[in-house]
C-alpha cells in the first residue's frame, strides 16, 4: 500500500530571522531615511523558502516585546541582552505589512515568547498529521523536535542553515531533544541570561544527563557524583530548578488555531508592490511584477497615426510630452498633452526638413508658450538643432528629475517605471508607450522635487543647463591633428627605445603590458622580493613597481614605459579617432547624470581626464586650438573648494584669511609647523596644501602620512594643529557627520542631496569611507551647483547681448570659451562678472582668467 506524502507546515521565528538579517546586511535606508536592511534580508529568505520548501501551510511568530511569565519567575531573565537598536525595532511593523502582502498569518501573545508560539503551532500541526519545519536562530526550540518536527537553524548570518532532527541534536549535544532544557539548566544560556551551574561545562552536563536522564535525576543521585561536582550542584540546586523552568518551552499557548487559515496562498501583488515601492526594493519589484500584466501593452494606449498635422496642433495643449525617435533611418515624433489621453505619432521620414509636417511642427517645438516634457531631452535638443529647430519651453526632464532626487540611482525610463510606478517594462519600449510612461512619471517626480525642496535647483539650473550642454556638444572644439600625430610619433619612438632597453637588461622579450608575464620576469627571473600577491599571481601594480624601483632601476623604466603607453593608447590615439571628419572638431558628450556629487563628466572622449600638471598633458592640450580670428578664454574658480569650506563651516579665521586675500596654504603651514608666515618654505607650503585639501576629503592620519611620507603620529599632529587654527571647520565636520548619520544624506548649499548608504555601517572600513564622502560631498556638490549656475547665467548673458562667444568645455572648476578675437576684452569682463556673481557667499568668489590660441598655452593677454 502506497502511503500519501505528508503535507508540510513551515513556521518562522520572525524576530530571529529579522535580527539576523539586520546584522548580516549593510544598514540600508530609503531616501526618506526608513531603515530597510533587516526587512530586505528577511523578504529574500522568505522568497527562497517559499520556492524551495513549497510549504502547504505557513505561519510566523513574534515576541510581543513585553515582559513574559519567565520575567515573573526571575527579574534578571534576558537582562544582559543589549537594547534593540531603533533601526531594527522600526522594521517590525514594516515586516508585518510584508507578511500581510504574502498572506502569511503571524502570531504574538502577551506573556509568551515566539518560541512558545512556534512550539504550540508545531504541536497542533503534528496532531493534524503534518510534517513541520521551524526556521529559527535559537537552540531552545530543539526540545520539541520529534519524528514529525524538524528545526532549521540559521548558522552564519542568513546565508547558511543546518537542519536538526533528534539524531543531529544527539550528535551536537549528546542528549535527546527532550533533554535540551536539562542541558541548558546545567550549562546556562548567555543570550537569555539563564544562570546554570558555575563550573559545569557542556562536557560535564552531557555526561550527567546521559547517566541520570534529567536535572531531577541528577539531584536525586548527588551521592553518586564526584565530590566537587556534587558540591556545586547541591549549592545551586534552586538555581538549577529555576534555570530549567526558564529554559522549558511552553507548547500550550492559548491560540486561535485554524489550520485552514495557515494555508499557503498566492501573495497580494498590489499590496506587496506598494510596500516594495515605498521601501525602494527594486530587485524585489522585478521578481514580483507580473510580466504578463505589466508588459508593454501598447494596445491599451490610444495612438493616433496622424497625417493631418493641423488637427494635431489643434489638440495639443501645454505642457506637451515629446519623444523623438529613429527607426531604420526614418524619424518620427510622438506627442501628447499632459492632461489628455490621446497620443499622436507623426512620421517625418528620412529627411524631416523636407516633410510637409516640418513647418507646423517647428512652430510647436520652438514655442516658448508650449512647455515641453520628456526623458533625456538633451539628445532631442541636439537632433532638432541639426534640423534647424530650437527646442524652446523645456519644462521637465524625467531623467534629470530622478538624478536630482537620488544621484546614486539609475535613470533609464524602465528603471524609473520600476521604482516610481511599480511597472516592469521590457525593452525596447515603443515610443507611444514611452510618452504614456513619462506622463505617469511627471506628477510623481514633480511632487518629489517639491518634497525635497530642490525645485529652484531643478527648474533654474539643471533644466536650462540641458540646452547649454547640447550647444556645447554640437559646437565641439577644434583639434589640429598634425600636432597630435607628431606628438604620437615622438611618444612611440621614446616608448620603443625604453622597450628595447628593458628587453636587453632582462635578456629576453616578453609582453610588458601582461601582469602575468611581467610578474614572472620580476619575481622569478630577477628574483625581486614579492611585495603582494593577487588572485591571479604576483602584484605588478604601480605601487608595487614604485616600491621595487629603489632596489632595481629597471623598474623605473617599466614605469616610464607604462606612462608612455597610456599616453599613446588612452589619450592620443582616441583623440585622433574622434575628430569629426566634417567639422574637424571633437564633440565630446557632456553627461549630466553620471557623478554622485552633481558634477558634470565628459565621454567620447573624456576631456576632463587629460593630465593637466604633466608636461605630456600640456603637449596634448596644445592640439586643441581656437579657429581663425578667435581665442580661448579659460575661466577657473580659484581655490573654490576651500572657499566653500570657509562659507559652509563659518570658521572666522578661515573667512578672515580669504577676505584679506591671504595665502591660505602659507597660513596653514605657519600653524602646523609653528613658524611665522614669512618663515614658511616652499616645501612647508606644499605640505600644508596637502593638509588643506586632505581635510576637505576627510583624510585620516594614515592617509595624510602616506601622502606626505611622514609618520602617522606626525600626521595626527598636523591635523590637530589645523583644527586648532580653524576650530569652526572641526565643528562643521562633526555636525555634517551627525546629520548624515541621522538623515542618511548630506546636502549642498542649493539643497542637492547625496545619500550616504554606509554611514552607519557596522563595518569600520565601509563606515570610514562613507564618512569621508559625507564630509566632501557638500563641498564638491556645491562647487558643481555653482559652476552649473554660472554656465546658465553666462550663456543667457552672451545670447542676450548677442556676443560672439561660446562655452565649449567645462572641466572641474574651469570653463573654456571660444570667442572672437576682437571681443576678447569685453567677454573676459562678462565671464568674470557672471562667474563671480553666480552665488553669494560669505567670502568673495575669485575667477582666474587666462587667454590663448591653444588650450596648452594659456596666459595673460
Amino acid at each position: 500500500m502506497v502511503t500519501s506524502k505528508k503535507k508540510k507546515l513551515v513556521l518562522i521565528d520572525g524576530n530571529a530571522l529579522l535580527y539576523r538579517s539586520f546584522y548580516a546586511l549593510p544598514p540600508l535606508k530609503t531616501k526618506q531615511g526608513i531603515p530597510t536592511g533587516g526587512v530586505y534580508g528577511f523578504t529574500r529568505i522568505l522568497l527562497k523558502l517559499l520556492q524551495t520548501e513549497k510549504p502547504d501551510y505557513i505561519a510566523c511568530a513574534f515576541d510581543k516585546g513585553k515582559k513574559t511569565f519567565r520575567h515573573q519567575e526571575w527579574k534578571e531573565y534576558k537582562i544582559t541582552r543589549p537594547t534593540t537598536p531603533s533601526e531594527l525595532s522600526q522594521q517590525i511593523p514594516i515586516l508585518k505589512q510584508i507578511l500581510e502582502g504574502f498572506r502569511i498569518p503571524f502570531f504574538e501573545k502577551e506573556e509568551y515568547e515566539a518560541d512558545d508560539i512556534l512550539a504550540t503551532l508545531a504541536k497542533r500541526g503534528e496532531e493534524a498529521g503534518l510534517e513541520i519545519e521551524i526556521f529559527t536562530g535559537d537552540k531552545d526550540i530543539f526540545q520539541i523536535i520529534s519524528p514529525s518536527i524538524k528545526v532549521v537553524r540559521f548558522k552564519k548570518g542568513i546565508s547558511q542553515t543546518q537542519v536538526f532532527d533528534a539524531q543531529k541534536v544527539k550528535e551536537e549535544y549528546g542528549v535527546s531533544p527532550q533533554q535540551i532544557a536539562d542541558y541548558l539548566a546545567l550549562v546556562g544560556d548567555i543570550s537569555d541570561n539563564i544562570p546554570g551551574v558555575p563550573g559545569i561545562g557542556p562536557k560535564t552536563a552531557t555526561k550527567l544527563i546521559q547517566r541520570f536522564g534529567s536535572v531531577e535525576g541528577i539531584l536525586n543521585n548527588l551521592d553518586k557524583l564526584p565530590p566537587r561536582v556534587a558540591e556545586q550542584i547541591k549549592k545551586n540546586d534552586q538555581q538549577i530548578k529555576l534555570s530549567k523552568k526558564l529554559a522549558l518551552i511552553v507548547s500550550s499557548v492559548p491560540l486561535e488555531f485554524n489550520l485552514d487559515k495557515l494555508k499557503t496562498r498566492d501573495p497580494d501583488r498590489d499590496t506587496l508592490l506598494s510596500v516594495f515601492q515605498k521601501l525602494e526594493f527594486k530587485e524585489l519589484i522585478k521578481k514580483f511584477n507580473d510580466n504578463n500584466a505589466k508588459q508593454n501593452n501598447i494596445n491599451n494606449i490610444n495612438v493616433n497615426f496622424s497625417s493631418d498635422i493641423q488637427s494635431v496642433m489643434d489638440k495639443i495643449t501645454s505642457p506637451v510630452i515629446i519623444q523623438l525617435e529613429s527607426e531604420e533611418s526614418n524619424w518620427k515624433i510622438v506627442l501628447s498633452s499632459d492632461q489628455k489621453d490621446d497620443i499622436f505619432e507623426v512620421n517625418l521620414g528620412e529627411y524631416p526638413e523636407k516633410s510637409s509636417f516640418f513647418k507646423p511642427l517647428k512652430d510647436i517645438l520652438t514655442s516658448e508658450k508650449i512647455k515641453k516634457i520628456g526623458h533625456n531631452l538633451k539628445d532631442t535638443i541636439i537632433t532638432l538643432k541639426k534640423w534647424g529647430i530650437d527646442l524652446n519651453g523645456v519644462e521637465f526632464d524625467t531623467g534629470i528629475a530622478s538624478y536630482l532626487l537620488n544621484s546614486s540611482s539609475s535613470y533609464s525610463l524602465e528603471d524609473l517605471c520600476l521604482e516610481f510606478l511599480g511597472k516592469r517594462i521590457n525593452t525596447p519600449i515603443p515610443a507611444p508607450l514611452k510618452v504614456q510612461l513619462i506622463r505617469e512619471l511627471y506628477p510623481i517626480l514633480r511632487q518629489q522635487l517639491k518634497n525635497q525642496k530642490v525645485e529652484y535647483l531643478f527648474y533654474k539650473v539643471e533644466i536650462p543647463l540641458l540646452k547649454v550642454l547640447a550647444e556645447m556638444q554640437l559646437r565641439g572644439i577644434k583639434v589640429n591633428p598634425k600636432i597630435l600625430k607628431d606628438f604620437l610619433q615622438k611618444i612611440r619612438l621614446k616608448r620603443e627605445k625604453i622597450e628595447d632597453e628593458i628587453y636587453k637588461e632582462v635578456g629576453e622579450t616578453f609582453n610588458i603590458n601582461s601582469p602575468q608575464q611581467l610578474g614572472k620576469i620580476l619575481f622569478e627571473r630577477l628574483n625581486l622580493p614579492v611585495i603582494k600577491r593577487t588572485k591571479t599571481g604576483y602584484s605588478t601594480s604601480e605601487t608595487t613597481i614604485q616600491t621595487l624601483s629603489i632596489i632595481n632601476p629597471l623598474l623605473k623604466k617599466i614605469l616610464d614605459y607604462r606612462h608612455l603607453f597610456k599616453l599613446e593608447s588612452s589619450y592620443i590615439k582616441p583623440l585622433l579617432d574622434l575628430i569629426n571628419p566634417v567639422t574637424g572638431r571633437i564633440h565630446t558628450c557632456f553627461n549630466q547624470m553620471v557623478t554622485s556629487t552633481g558634477r558634470l563628466s565628459s565621454s567620447n572622449p573624456n576631456l576632463q581626464n587629460i593630465p593637466i600638471r604633466e608636461k605630456s598633458g600640456r603637449e596634448i592640450r596644445k592640439a586643441f586650438v581656437a579657429r581663425e580670428d578667435h581665442l580661448f578664454i579659460s575661466a577657473d574658480y580659484s581655490q573654490i573648494e576651500l572657499r566653500l569650506l570657509a562659507h559652509l563651516s563659518g570658521d572666522k579665521r578661515l573667512i578672515d584669511a580669504f577676505l584679506k586675500g591671504e595665502d591660505i596654504h602659507r597660513e596653514t603651514a605657519a600653524e602646523i609647523f609653528n613658524v611665522l608666515p614669512l618663515q614658511v618654505t616652499a616645501q612647508m607650503r606644499r605640505k600644508a596644501k596637502v593638509v588643506n585639501f586632505g581635510i576637505i576629503y576627510g583624510i585620516s592620519p594614515f592617509g595624510l602620512a602616506q601622502n606626505l611620507g611622514i609618520s602617522e603620529g606626525e600626521a595626527e599632529e598636523y591635523i590637530e594643529r589645523y583644527f586648532n587654527r580653524y576650530p569652526g571647520v572641526k565643528l562643521y565636520i562633526e555636525k555634517i557627520l551627525e546629520e548624515a548619520r541621522k538623515k542618511g544624506y548630506v546636502t549642498t548649499i542649493m539643497g542637492r542631496r547625496r545619500y550616504i548608504l554606509e554611514i552607519n555601517s557596522r563595518n569600520k572600513k565601509r563606515r570610514k569611507l562613507a564618512e569621508r564622502i559625507a564630509i566632501n560631498s557638500p563641498i564638491q556638490g556645491s562647487a558643481a551647483d555653482l559652476i552649473k549656475l554660472a554656465m546658465v547665467n553666462l550663456q543667457r548673458r552672451i545670447k542676450k547681448d548677442n556676443l560672439p562667444g561660446w562655452i565649449i568645455l567645462q572641466l572641474h572648476d574651469e570653463l573654456l570659451l571660444e570667442v572672437l578675437k576682437d571681443k576678447v576684452d569685453q567677454l573676459r569682463k562678462i565671464v568674470k562678472e557672471e562667474m563671480e556673481s553666480a552665488m553669494k557667499l560669505s567670502i568673495p568668489l575669485v575667477v582666474d582668467i587666462k587667454i590663448g590660441k591653444n588650450w596648452g598655452e594659456m596666459g595673460d593677454y
